[in-house]
């Protein structure tokens, strides 16, 4: 992410009562949001302007009236489109609370939904998504809260999600790059070397970074980060100190977190805290 960040610009908030869901909104118009991914599924729409994205390779434009769905894990960058507004909202929806509706609309807890990433013109979801942010912030009705997520993850699944297919054969190379995200996510705050990973996958630290780059869209490194960056938000969420989570996720130091939060995601650790539990 790059661009002159005025604090008032990025805000996050949790609504109560409410587990497995964040929402952002940004609103300066120089903010670019450079490749990166989350750990939840990111929904999101502009109601002041349109949004340029970019993802595998391929860019498009979301217009006002269109809604983005990117699944957890997934690369993706965005920016605003030739203008000088912006009210960018976005849901930050875990995979859980989705399986919690989907089951409960589809009345079976054996299958899976997710949704694919995609883009939409849809100007009913887009209109309820905006109307149910107005909710989700300003309501204190926690029954006006729910029955309106409710309610929208609910048209969500009905027009755009699916059935997670099981039991289908991989290549090789997609096993080898699961195999390096499995012990990313086991050793989080462990400094990870390269020719060991290489030597785990049976390939050399070259053609690790290649196949790794192109399945994913990042290096093995610029993934790890991010990793480590999402759990860090985790950990503030839950009210750790700054000291502790940079350590428990990795980093060398409070700075050294601090300086990679702010560029991922527009606010220092600290402020970020601080808007959680002001909320």
């Amino acid at each position: 992410m790059r661009g002159d960040m005025k604090r008032s610009g990025v805000q996050y908030h949790i609504p109560e009562g409410i587990n497995g869901l964040e929402l952002l909104t940004c609103s300066d118009a120089n903010y670019h949001f450079s490749p990166h991914f989350h750990d939840s599924y990111c929904i999101w729409l502009n109601t002041s302007s349109a949004e340029t994205y970019t993802y595998k390779g391929n860019s498009g434009i979301l217009q006002t009236g269109d809604i983005g769905i990117i699944a957890p894990g997934e690369v993706h960058s965005n920016r605003t489109f030739e203008s000088e507004s912006r009210q960018l909202l976005t849901f930050y929806l875990n995979a859980d609370l989705l399986q919690k509706v989907a089951s409960e609309i589809e009345g079976a807890t054996d299958s899976t939904m997710e949704f694919r990433t995609d883009f939409h013109s849809d100007k009913e979801a887009y209109t309820k998504l905006a109307m149910l942010w107005q909710t989700l912030i300003r309501s204190r009705s926690s029954l006006e809260q729910k029955s309106a997520l409710y309610g929208v993850i609910a048209l969500l699944i009905n027009r755009y999600a699916s059935v997670t297919q099981r039991h289908i054969s991989i290549g090789r190379e997609q096993k080898r790059t699961a195999k390096v995200i499995e012990q990313f996510h086991d050793r989080l705050d462990e400094d990870i070397k390269l020719d060991e990973l290489a030597e785990l996958v049976n390939c050399t630290p070259y053609y690790l970074i290649r196949f790794f780059k192109k399945a994913i869209g990042l290096t093995p490194h610029a993934y790890l980060l991010h990793l480590r960056l999402e759990k860090a938000k985790d950990l503030l969420r839950q009210g750790e100190s700054i000291v502790d989570v940079a350590f428990a996720t990795g980093f060398s130091d409070q700075s050294h977190l601090t300086r990679h939060f702010k560029v991922k995601f527009g606010i220092p650790p600290g402020a970020y805290r601080g808007q959680i539990q002001a909320n």
